[in-house]
């Protein structure tokens, strides 16, 4: 099961095709009084360098997610599949901090700044190994958008087959983005740029938001994907997949007014507390909540704020923090962990050979061996085929049954501090 956070604009129709650009939806009845708390405590865990030893292996490792299109379109209508380039191309650099317009950038935000060390690759296997190349296609002239009015599960239609749509990829294990019109069949208007789920027990929401696994992923209309200039919607989106909220914080019915006063926030403790979403501005002199120590102007480069792609180019630490801890504990399949060694390789000798190899692998170690060593091998989707204790210093490993190709090992100590990596071929 899933977790969904649906998004809905909270504008009228009219004020939402005056902007030219559409924003994320927004569901209009999750606040629940748990959720500061919870979201709360996953921030403090998350800074917790020692929190389990999965965390300890990988917080300053880069994690890479496999990516998968869906296209539905019209016969008539293709989509530019070149343009994917593009979006990986800057989706990559906005969770690197690579972006160009990070210099941008208040002076006053900068030390807040962070690399997520989150990355994305487009597939280029399907599923049963064949090769891939990073989408899938389905034809027709069906439109896929609803009402703000009509119940969650009419807004899931284009991952279904049966609704004319594309059935998921193993959402366990891919990030998949559909592509499709998501506008109104009733009204034609189209309300949201796209949406995204977030993770399964990340922030608490009301239990009537959880749905299946087949609908978890991220859509984008046909619109926001064609964009040939700088986006940053799906940097959004993906930010709300890996449980961020918006930086205001959302109320119940996701409406502000003067009531609100300050009063709702995203309990990430280095954005800045916000009175309301800041539509499509960057006026950098806007501080909409004056706070008693340490105040500061709204952050509007902020990619979890809806000031538009001339502004937002930023996710600071404890986003980036709070992002890797809902990817690595509640999407523990998803990840490709890109291993760095801790160890420098002249503290620590070991050969491995044949490689390539017919399935039969040495593990000989030259130095000192404790009996603490284990070793994993990763298939090229960072999925673990084999794992096992090293029981002593010249260990031959059979590896028959592995498919050929290339593989990474690692040889890890305790079971969680990589010190060791090779990529491997099996003939």
């Amino acid at each position: 099961m899933a977790l969904i956070v649906f998004m809905f604009f909270v504008l009228t129709p009219t004020i939402l095709w005056s902007q030219g650009q559409l924003e994320c939806g927004f569901n209009n009845d999750f606040f629940s009084p748990s959720y500061s708390a919870w979201y709360q405590k996953a921030v403090l865990e998350s800074t917790k360098t020692n929190q389990n030893k999965r965390w300890t292996e990988t917080r300053d490792t880069v994690l890479t997610i496999p990516v998968v299109f869906h296209f539905i379109y019209p016969p008539n209508n293709p989509s530019d599949k070149s343009l994917m380039a593009k979006i990986m191309a800057e989706i990559n650099a906005d969770f690197s901090r690579l972006n160009s317009d990070t210099i941008n950038l208040r002076s006053i935000f900068k030390s807040r700044a962070a690399n997520s060390k989150i990355r994305f690759v487009l597939v280029d296997k399907d599923e049963k190994g064949q090769a891939s190349r990073g989408y899938t296609v389905r034809l027709n002239m069906l439109t896929f958008g609803k009402e703000p009015s009509q119940p969650f599960s009419a807004s899931h239609k284009m991952k279904f087959d049966s609704c004319g749509g594309i059935a998921p990829w193993n959402t366990k294990k891919y990030l998949n983005i559909w592509v499709c019109n998501l506008m109104s069949p009733q009204s034609g208007k189209t309300y949201y740029a796209g949406f995204a789920t977030v993770p399964k027990n990340a922030p608490h929401w009301s239990p009537i938001y959880y749905a299946d696994s087949l609908i978890d992923g991220i859509v984008l209309d046909n619109s926001t994907y064609s964009n040939w200039n700088r986006s940053s919607i799906l940097t959004h989106e993906i930010g709300h997949y890996l449980g961020l909220m918006h930086v205001s914080g959302d109320p119940p019915g996701g409406f502000f007014d003067s009531a609100s006063m300050c009063t709702y926030d995203d309990s990430i403790f280095d954005t800045p507390r916000v009175l309301h979403q800041n539509y499509y501005t960057c006026d950098k002199s806007i501080n909409s909540c004056i706070e008693p120590v340490n105040d500061f102007p709204d952050m509007l480069e902020n990619f979890m704020d809806y000031t538009g792609d001339n502004c937002r180019n930023t996710f600071t630490k404890q986003q980036a923090f709070l992002m890797r801890y809902c990817l690595i504990t509640l999407r523990p399949e998803l990840p490709i962990l890109d291993i760095k060694s801790k160890t420098k390789l002249a503290d620590f000798s070991v050969n491995i050979y044949p490689n390539p190899n017919n399935g039969i692998l040495h593990i000989d170690f030259k130095d000192s061996f404790s009996n603490n060593y284990s070793f994993v091998i990763y298939d090229c989707l960072g999925r673990n085929v084999l794992h096992s204790n090293i029981v002593n210093p010249n260990s031959v490993v059979n590896i028959e049954s592995l498919s050929s190709g290339l593989y990474e090992l690692a040889i890890l100590r305790e079971e969680s501090e990589v010190i060791f990596r090779k990529s491997i071929y099996k003939d």
